[in-house]
C-alpha cells in the first residue's frame, strides 16, 4: 500500500495503528522509504514489539486499549500533519499484500504435490485471512479455510454465523495480544463471509500448549496470536483426523518473560 501511494502524499508521512506486527511492518517500510512514520500502539503491547517498532525509527504513541480509540488518535495525527493512514487490515492493498502468504502456501503445496484439505489462519480484523483465503481458494477451490480466534475475541466466528458484523465485549482479555480487535473490518468481513468455512475459537490454555509444541518439536518461537491456528489444529479432534492441514504461524514476537513462563509451565507430554 505504501509504495503505491502518490509520492507527494506519502512524503507527508504515514500513520498506522497496531499492537505490534503491522506496526513493525509499517515502521520498516517507512525507514526504507525515508518517510516520517508514527505508530499508535496499546500501552499493554509486549515490550519487545514496542521496542522493535521504535528501533525501526518510528515515533510510537501509546494509548489505553480499554479506554481510548486508536483510530481517533490516528485521525488526530493525520489532521495535524497531513500524513496518510495505513490501516492494519481494512484496505484492498493491505489484504492483497497479506494474501501473499496464501499464495506461497499454494505454490509450495504444488511444488510438493500436496493437496491440502484445510487451512487455518489466525484472525484479528480479518485482512490476513481474507487475503490468504482469496489466494488459496483460487488455486485450491475445494480447500476449507477457517479463522482461528481467541476465546472472548471470536467476533469473526460469531459474525460468520449471524451474517452481520458483531462486536466483542470490551472487558474481555486474552494472551493473544495481536488478535484483540472489537469487530471484523467492513471490507474484510465482506470478503470473509463469502470464502471462509467457519471460525474456530481457542482458549488461552490451548494457545500456550501450541507455543510449547512449536518450540519443543520444531524449535519455532511463535507469539500467542501467531500460534492460535496451530492450537486449533492440535486441540480440535473433530476437525483434523485424516486431513491434510496447512497452518499459518503469523508472528514470532513473543514476550520473553511470557514465553519462558509457558515453556516452564507446560507438561512434557503436551501435544
Amino acid at each position: 500500500m505504501i509504495i503505491q501511494l502518490p509520492e507527494d502524499q506519502r512524503d507527508r508521512g504515514i500513520v498506522a495503528f497496531s499492537s505490534g506486527n503491522h506496526a513493525q511492518a509499517v515502521a520498516w517500510s517507512g525507514r526504507r522509504l525515508r518517510l516520517p512514520t508514527t505508530i499508535v500502539m496499546p500501552a499493554d503491547a509486549p515490550q519487545i514489539k514496542i521496542a522493535n517498532t521504535r528501533a525501526l525509527g518510528a515515533d510510537v504513541v501509546l494509548y489505553d486499549r480499554a479506554a481510548d480509540d486508536r483510530e481517533s488518535i490516528a485521525a488526530e495525527i493525520v489532521g495535524r500533519t497531513g500524513a496518510c493512514i495505513v490501516p492494519p487490515y481494512d484496505h484492498r492493498d493491505i489484504i492483497a499484500g497479506q494474501g501473499t502468504v496464501g499464495l506461497e502456501i499454494a505454490e509450495q503445496c504444488a511444488e510438493r504435490g500436496i493437496v491440502p484439505d484445510i487451512a487455518i489462519v489466525p484472525c484479528s480484523g480479518g485482512g490476513l485471512i481474507a487475503g490468504c483465503a482469496l489466494a488459496l481458494k483460487d488455486a485450491l477451490p475445494d480447500l476449507s479455510v477457517y479463522a482461528a480466534e481467541p476465546e472472548n475475541f471470536d467476533d469473526t466466528a460469531k459474525s460468520l454465523k449471524s451474517g452481520t458484523r458483531l462486536e466483542n465485549a470490551r472487558c474481555a482479555t486474552s494472551i493473544c495480544d495481536a488478535l484483540l480487535v472489537p469487530t471484523p473490518g467492513r471490507l474484510t468481513f465482506a470478503v470473509n463471509k463469502t470464502v471462509l468455512a467457519g471460525g474456530l475459537v481457542i482458549p488461552d490454555k490451548d494457545v500456550r500448549a501450541a507455543m510449547y509444541a512449536a518450540f519443543s518439536d520444531a524449535r519455532l518461537v511463535v507469539e500467542p496470536g501467531g500460534a492460535i491456528g496451530l492450537a486449533a489444529a492440535l486441540s480440535d479432534s473433530a476437525l483434523c483426523p485424516g486431513k491434510t492441514i496447512c497452518v499459518v504461524l503469523s508472528g514470532g514476537n513473543a514476550d520473553p518473560a511470557l514465553f519462558a513462563k509457558i515453556l516452564e509451565g507446560q507438561p512434557q507430554n503436551a501435544p
